[in-house]
């Protein structure tokens, strides 16, 4: 047996007791990988676990029981045991129907086993490949879900009350507080009402088609699909009768203004109120209503909202540039794109820093060009499985930082690139989004040229982040960093500015010397072998301004590349 199946075998010992760690279980990847031999050993193993389970619950009996040898007393007394009132040829008739039984499962086994291995697995030959593995990690999922009643879809100079979690765009909203000191919150109810709240403003939200105002002024805009849409006004309840409309809550009342449409208004004591276009009054807390005069500019329209939107995502936009002249002096940048270039790229991915050969700029390989963070700021978009971005690094680094902003529409491949170098040497990273949302990174260890006992040695340390990744962040940009700290040994992942995982590397695992050479962003260029196949890996996503330091960055310093850098 070679070092490779006697290293599988023991691996696999360990899956079936159950100890097998995430290093374990990407090592069998690899061997499974490149070893012919270890697939099929591997099919063998699972071949000959599954029929002897189907033996025994099957009821077979081991050979030795029905040889002649067997003493007659024996088998006499054990049937009785099993079941008096069954005779021999009763139970001769029974075994021969469960030994087809066992069989027919077997066989259905092995097809099961050769499909895998040598159907799927031979055209991918990449992790992919194992099901066996990854059916443990991926099989039982469950159709995904998620919750809320309303979204957040635009934000203007919003200012959260203290005890209010800030909100971004794109939150969903479930059922309860929302509160603001100033500026303005664009909210769409799943019903299809879209609401405009301006601070100070508090409202509770209670369900897809209803919330209630404590104070505050509101636009509400109710098309037919969200007829009914409805706000509680201290004791009186409006319905929406599919128009629009404006509230404002005071001390003094409830100020209500049909701009288009009727609404009802149900007060107890009283009857029902239908108020219609041009219509407006002040509901009073002793019981009076009191004709106004309507007043629509009074209320901010989605109109108005979206050219105040645009002219702070214009001014967000010039603010990072400037930010963003001065980040790119940082000496430690050992690869800066900023992805703002003007003009026609050309299909190169223009480096931001200068370097002493000049030969930084990325090459754009089917990934398209599309609007980055900001609406005057482009991003390159990866959705074709070849898409990414070839560079070529040069020089010998210790400790390093990767930086990206990245939109991410979905982890529907088993492993998401980020950045990898093309294969994967000794001292090179790779740093990725497995589909499980988690954030994984790691530098090989292992010499190329490994032979003997070495060669037996595990190639890395996979640090994994535990999952960040949910459906409602499908198409935000998110800012995503990894640390490589080769003096501490510790590797750090962050996400948006905030620590999301902290790891120290096994110190027969840690790497001194980090070098990267020809490299991918959004994929990964040498999955596999040396013919046309390959695994799908490319980022389902886009990429905004990418970054890699030839040392730890600071949580702080971190922290900073976000809050200069969110849209």
């Amino acid at each position: 047996m070679n070092s490779k199946l006697e290293e599988l075998e023991s691996l696999l010992f360990d899956w079936e007791a159950g100890t097998l760690s995430d290093e374990g279980v990407e090592r069998v990847r690899e061997i499974l990988r490149s070893d012919e031999d270890a697939k099929a050993f591997f099919v063998q193993q699972q071949v000959l676990t599954a029929a002897l389970k189907l033996d025994v619950d099957a009821g077979l009996e081991p050979p030795a029981m029905e040889s002649p040898a067997v003493e007659p007393s024996t088998v006499e007394e054990r049937i009785p045991v099993l079941n008096p009132s069954v005779s021999r040829k009763q139970l001769n008739r029974d075994s021969r129907i469960n030994l087809w039984a066992a069989f027919a499962g077997l066989c259905l086994i092995c097809v099961l086993a050769v499909r895998v291995f040598y159907l799927e697995a031979s055209k991918s030959s990449g992790p992919e490949s194992i099901a066996g593995i990854n059916d443990l990690q991926h099989g039982e999922k469950g159709e995904a879900t998620s919750s809320g009643i309303a979204l957040v879809t635009s934000l203007v100079d919003v200012i959260w009350e203290a005890d209010q979690s800030p909100l971004e765009v794109g939150d969903a909203l479930s059922p309860g507080r929302l509160a603001i000191v100033s500026g303005f919150a664009q909210i769409e109810f799943f019903c299809g009402a879209t609401v405009i709240v301006e601070g100070p403003a508090e409202l509770d939200l209670k369900s897809v088609s209803a919330a209630r105002v404590h104070h505050g002024r509101l636009r509400a805009q109710v098309p037919p699909a969200a007829r009914g849409f409805s706000l509680e006004l201290d004791d009186m309840k409006l319905v929406d009768l599919g128009t629009e409309f404006g509230v404002s809550m005071s001390p003094d009342g409830a100020d209500v203004q049909v701009f288009d449409g009727e609404v009802e208004l149900h007060k107890p004591g009283q009857s029902k109120r239908l108020m219609t276009t041009g219509q407006a009054g002040v509901f009073k807390e002793d019981g009076t209503f009191q004709v106004e005069q309507i007043q629509p500019e009074q209320f901010l329209d989605i109109a108005t909202l979206e050219l105040r939107a645009k002219s702070q995502d214009e001014s967000r936009y010039q603010a990072w540039k400037l930010w963003s002249s001065n980040f790119q002096r940082d000496s430690r940048l050992i690869a800066y794109y900023s992805f703002d270039e003007e003009g026609d790229w050309k299909r190169k991915l223009k480096s931001s820093i200068q370097a002493e050969s000049g030969e930084l700029d990325g090459a754009i390989v089917g990934a398209n060009r599309v609007q980055g963070r900001w609406s005057s700021k482009s991003a390159l978009e990866f959705k074709r499985p070849g898409d990414r971005v070839r560079m070529h690094i040069p020089g010998e680094f210790s400790s390093l930082t990767l930086s990206c902003w990245v939109k991410i529409d979905s982890l529907d491949r088993w492993y998401n690139s980020l950045f990898l170098t093309d294969g994967y040497n000794q001292g090179e990273p790779h740093w990725q989004i497995l589909d499980t949302g988690q954030l994984f990174f790691s530098v090989r260890h292992k010499s190329d040229d490994a032979r003997g006992p070495d060669a037996r040695k595990r190639t890395h340390h996979i640090v994994l982040s535990p999952p960040f990744w949910k459906p409602s962040l499908s198409g935000r940009w998110l800012h995503l960093a990894t640390t490589y700290d080769a003096g501490s040994g510790k590797t750090k992942h962050y996400l948006n500015g905030d620590l999301l995982h902290e790891e120290e590397i096994a110190k027969d695992l840690l790497v001194k010397t980090t070098r990267i050479r020809d490299a991918s962003i959004g994929n990964w260029t040498l999955p596999t072998e040396e013919d046309t196949e390959f695994a799908v890996r490319n980022l389902n996503g886009s990429i905004d301004e990418f970054a890699i330091f030839a040392a730890a960055l600071s949580a702080s310093e971190i922290k900073e590349i976000y809050n200069h850098g969110k849209p």
